[in-house]
């Protein structure tokens, strides 16, 4: 009996010490991952998006310190919360030339991907781009709010036209359906427009060489060096990680020679 009693007295005390433990446990710190693009390739809220599988993946790097949530976050709103000096979270898929001097105001993470804007035209009529002047006379669709180089003043011009969407994937059905006789890609949204559209390759043409190659990185206010340590980190696993790399699905667009891709961009894919 009091043996018994012994034994129940220990369980119970080691129960005690197991609940305390996990109470003095610290809880993982939440952090918005945020994403202000709106196509599916990036948009927060779904099991392919990279967005979703980013954070989750940095969540499980971080072994319980950190809790990313993928958030969506129209550009407007994100840019007035980076004038704020301590805004909470990550900011992710970016690139400080896209920024301006509100740029030089965030803390960025090294380049982690490289990605494409990509010269789409149909097989029927493929377009090979060398410069802007071979965009000349063309209907281009772009996606609305999307900046792209050095490309407005040849719209006032009127040395090509351009045709906003809210998505590439629409800019892409109204390349099949002729209502715009080349369209801009993302090199990173092919993966998922293969998966969608079964039959791509037998009528999608894309330039060898893209329009234009750039990089894309995270960053944070400049009153968060721990969490940017930690990003930065992760970035050199990014590189180096096969799975991630197929799921980018970019290097094989941007390695060819006449991608023009610098060679710090090269050194990107591995």
């Amino acid at each position: 009996m009091v043996g018994m009693i012994k034994i129940r007295t220990w369980g119970q005390l080691a129960g005690l010490a197991l609940m305390l433990l996990g109470r003095l446990a610290p809880a993982a710190e939440s952090v918005p991952l945020y994403v202000y693009y709106s196509d599916p390739t990036f948009a927060a809220g779904s099991s392919d998006s990279l967005t979703d599988k980013m954070a989750a993946w940095l969540t499980q790097r971080s072994n319980g310190r950190y809790h990313f949530v993928a958030t969506q976050l129209p550009r407007r709103r994100l840019e007035l919360m980076m004038e704020q000096p301590a805004w909470p979270g990550v900011v992710a898929w970016a690139n400080p030339r896209w920024f301006t001097a509100s740029a030089a105001r965030q803390s960025w993470s090294r380049y982690y991907m490289v990605d494409a804007n990509l010269v789409a035209s149909l097989r029927s009529a493929p377009l090979d781009y060398v410069d802007d002047s071979s965009l000349y006379g063309q209907n281009i669709g772009t996606v609305q709010g999307y900046t792209y180089k050095n490309l407005e003043p040849l719209v006032k011009e009127g040395k090509l036209a351009r045709d906003d969407a809210d998505t590439e994937a629409r800019n892409l059905l109204k390349l099949q359906q002729r209502r715009v006789s080349v369209a801009f890609l993302q090199a990173s949204s092919l993966p998922r427009f293969h998966r969608r559209f079964a039959d791509l390759d037998q009528w999608l043409y894309l330039s060898p060489k893209p329009r234009t190659v750039f990089e894309r990185a995270f960053f944070t206010a400049p009153n968060q060096p721990e969490l940017l340590d930690f990003l930065n980190r992760q970035v050199d696993v990014l590189i180096a990680d096969r799975p991630w790399q197929e799921t980018f699905g970019t290097c094989k667009l941007v390695l060819p020679r006449q991608s023009g891709a610098t060679d710090a961009q090269r050194k990107l894919c591995r």
